[in-house]
């Protein structure tokens, strides 16, 4: 990240900009739960009844994600966590809306399928 810094690109002013870090270290969190999700239902050996309680503990995970946020809570995303704790800020309020409203929209659609 040092390198990104020190040298000017089209977006290199998003490199200091709390509220844009804050949602990326969110995505990235967000992300690497879904493939984690998509790796447990891959396999030969992954029946449909398994894959239908793989995607309903999901959902009870996510509606606990909801929960915690509404909290200030983000230890169950630790790489938000992380740089809230290195940056020593909070998460504005509208980045933590927008995150609920994700969560709450993610947990729509994977319960429709």
């Amino acid at each position: 990240m040092a390198y990104f810094i020190g040298h000017k690109f089209e977006l290199s002013d998003r490199l200091n900009n709390m509220a844009w870090l804050s949602t990326l270290a969110y995505l990235a969190d967000i992300f690497g739960k879904l493939n984690e999700l998509c790796l447990a239902l891959q396999g030969k050996q992954v029946n449909i009844l398994q894959a239908k309680d793989k995607f309903v503990a999901f959902s009870r995970k996510m509606q606990y994600w909801i929960s915690a946020v509404e909290q200030n809570n983000f230890e169950c995303f630790q790489t938000l966590s992380d740089f809230l704790e290195e940056s020593e800020v909070d998460l504005d309020m509208e980045i933590r809306d927008g995150i609920k409203t994700h969560l709450s929209s993610l947990q729509q659609s994977l319960s429709d399928n």
